[in-house]
């Protein structure tokens, strides 16, 4: 059973832009996957390669937030930025956090998704039921087919496909 999905910010759940200033492209769908997930038991936790206050203003600028809200829309469950952790991915502390934020116990109901070998390695690092790399960013499938994993997806859409058993619905 999934009761954590920690998913890359950048490349994941938003397109990745080579100009800091452009706001913040979330992949097409995305905002559905999120609540459907979350509707479903699933927490959802955002990694971001950046400091904490700018993952939050990028959140803000989508008109999403961090609430514990079901219905709130555009919301997770937590962030975890790069300034929060003693390391960043490949290292397993992102997870684990994310872990520590939404009280998830047990790291083999943790999915791990992400477009980049380093997120994929953390998820093996810190011990992930699940680890699933998606293409809609960074990595293409020979580069993250050559980290162990579960599952390689177009997008973090094709979550809700997976044969992943979720959580019972809060």
């Amino acid at each position: 059973m999934i009761t954590l999905a920690v998913l890359a910010f950048e490349g994941a759940v938003v397109r990745r832009s080579t100009d800091a200033a452009a706001p913040p492209v979330p992949v097409r769908g995305v905002e559905s996957t999120l609540a459907e997930l979350r509707r479903r038991g699933v927490r959802v936790v955002l990694v971001c390669e950046g400091p904490h206050g700018v993952a939050v203003d990028a959140l803000a600028r989508l008109g999403w937030s961090v609430s514990g809200d079901l219905r709130a829309p555009g919301a997770v469950d937590a962030v975890v930025a790069v300034d929060d952790v003693a390391a960043a991915p490949p290292a397993p502390f992102a997870v684990h956090h994310a872990m520590e934020l939404v009280g998830t116990l047990d790291v083999r109901q943790v999915l791990v998704a992400g477009d980049s070998i380093a997120m994929l390695e953390a998820g093996r690092a810190a011990g992930a039921g699940w680890v699933v790399g998606v293409l809609s960013g960074a990595a293409r499938r020979p580069e993250l087919s050559s980290v162990l994993h579960d599952a390689i997806l177009t997008d973090v859409n094709h979550l809700l496909a997976l044969a992943v058993p979720a959580a019972p619905a809060r």
